[in-house]
């Protein structure tokens, strides 16, 4: 109910004594307040209409006037309803200038009509449109509940609500981040959670998820004829349980991938039979494909990794998650039909993640057809996600994962023989060779970046190059050359 519908009411026979913009007669009237005292705004609630006849008001100053309606406007009152007759033959001037320069509408009730005729009109509106709000929420709720029992995602679902009231909707976690959204394309702030712009109608509801977690269902710009949280509030529920689920699931069997994360680098005491009992333990397919994602876990990202999750259970039937030092790892299986193309699975994943997780430091590799692929994928995306800034694509193969699980003893050996004359002399000559050879190598070779990484002059340089190539007795100048000691020195960090 808003106050333009009392002035269409013709058995009430009220008349608008202010004038009043579209905004103002468009605001909502949540209850009637009959009071004569000079200040009821401790009694008030926002989108009150109040009723007085103006018995405790006898006065002639305007300023009383004007502080008056003032509070009336700080407590958010939708109108004044002034009954004329009682106290007052007519509505007072004082009171009707204040109305108008503080856009406050103000109507009179004529004396043939009763303050109860009133009140008794907007309870029975009131009521009306309660049962009818509440009839309407149940419905929306029963929708929500069939998508979610025929397997729809927290997306599709939100998409649903969203058509059907007119409103943008997102799912606010508990530090104040948005993990979900429709349209995804929205820019949602914090301000849309601390509160309802006025005359716009937006709601926020808790979503009763029990345990520690806070969530809350957002909505704005509804177009729907009831108050948008009441309509949301019984399927909140369901997106409660959705939300729940979709956690759940990517969350389970967590000391299984902890301890088949402990495997992934002891690539000499843990053989790939082994490695693949473990695999399996997690309740994966060792023979299926499986999609690693690896992102920058901690409070600064947990926003982030809330909306990793729900991706990719939109994505794939089998996900599981784990963080481990700082990197979220999550492993994923059977793409679900819907989102596995032509072309798989892969670049629709990357898509999404590069459109609502721009600037989120992540790596995607796979598909990993084989457990012994799995191995090297989840040590490739677990070094990588450490130097990128944004989604990425991992390479199909990394010196760095294949050194890893390739090194030997007698490898490890040879390596420490080839630096061990560089590494003497700098302890002899307190010089700097190791770090001009990783530098020089670290910038593809190219003596123009590493001069200026390393501060130096190119004849400087040039000069240290050539004593590296005394000592290590190779050329530095080749690829075979460059390729064995960035070998060497992985080997010896590995």
């Amino acid at each position: 109910m808003i106050v333009a519908d009392l002035l269409a009411a013709d058995s009430l026979q009220l008349r608008l004594h202010t004038p009043s913009s579209v905004e103002r007669l468009a605001q909502e009237i949540s209850w009637c307040a009959p009071t004569e005292i000079m200040d009821p705004t401790p009694f008030l609630s926002p989108n009150v209409l109040l009723l007085t006849n103006g018995i405790g008001l006898n006065v002639e100053d305007e300023r009383t006037w004007a502080a008056y309606v003032e509070r009336l406007v700080a407590a958010r009152v939708s109108a004044i309803a002034f009954g004329t007759g009682t106290a007052h033959r007519l509505v007072p001037r004082g009171l009707v200038r204040a109305a108008t320069e503080q856009e406050m509408p103000l109507l009179e009730i004529p004396r043939v009509v009763p303050f109860l005729q009133v009140h008794r009109h907007v309870t029975n509106v009131l009521q009306s449109e309660y049962f009818a709000s509440t009839t309407r929420s149940w419905e929306l709720a029963e929708m929500c509940a069939g998508l979610a029992a025929s397997g729809a995602s927290l997306g599709e679902i939100l998409g649903a609500l969203a058509e059907e009231t007119g409103a943008e909707l997102a799912i606010f976690d508990v530090s104040g981040a948005v993990i979900a959204s429709f349209p995804a394309s929205g820019v949602w702030t914090h301000s849309d959670l601390e509160g309802v712009a006025a005359g716009r109608r937006e709601g926020v509801v808790p979503l009763p998820m029990g345990g520690g977690d806070s969530f809350h269902l957002v909505a704005r710009g509804s177009s729907a004829e009831h108050p948008v949280a009441t309509l949301l509030g019984p399927a909140a529920s369901i997106i409660a349980v959705q939300l729940q689920t979709a956690l759940n699931s990517a969350s389970q069997r967590e000391q299984e991938l902890e301890r088949l994360l402990d495997m992934v680098p002891d690539w000499n005491g843990v053989a790939l039979e082994e490695f693949s009992r473990g695999f399996a333990a997690t309740g994966l397919d060792p023979a299926g494909d499986t999609y690693v994602v690896t992102a920058t876990a901690g409070h600064a990202n947990l926003s982030h990794a809330w909306r990793l999750r729900l991706i990719l259970h939109e994505l794939f039937e089998d996900v599981r998650l784990v963080v481990r030092a700082g990197t979220l790892y999550s492993f994923a299986q059977v793409p679900i039909p819907s989102a596995d193309s032509s072309g798989g699975v892969l670049k629709p994943l990357f898509r999404r993640l590069r459109q609502e997780m721009p600037r989120q430091p992540l790596v995607v590799k796979g598909p990993c057809n084989s457990v012994d692929e799995f191995r090297l994928g989840v040590h490739q995306a677990g070094e990588m996600v450490t130097a990128v800034s944004q989604p990425t694509l991992a390479p199909e193969l990394a010196i760095g994962a294949l050194v890893a699980s390739s090194v030997t003893r007698g490898a490890r050996t040879s390596a420490q023989k080839l630096l061990a004359p560089v590494i003497a002399y700098d302890q002899e000559h307190t010089g700097h060779m190791m770090h001009t050879l990783r530098t020089y190598l670290a910038h593809d070779g190219q003596p123009s970046r590493a001069c200026a990484r390393l501060f130096i002059h190119r004849n400087t340089l040039a000069q240290r190059l050539a004593k590296l190539e005394r000592l290590l007795n190779l050329r530095l100048n080749t690829l075979e050359g460059q390729a064995t000691c960035l070998m060497a020195l992985r080997i010896l960090e590995t």
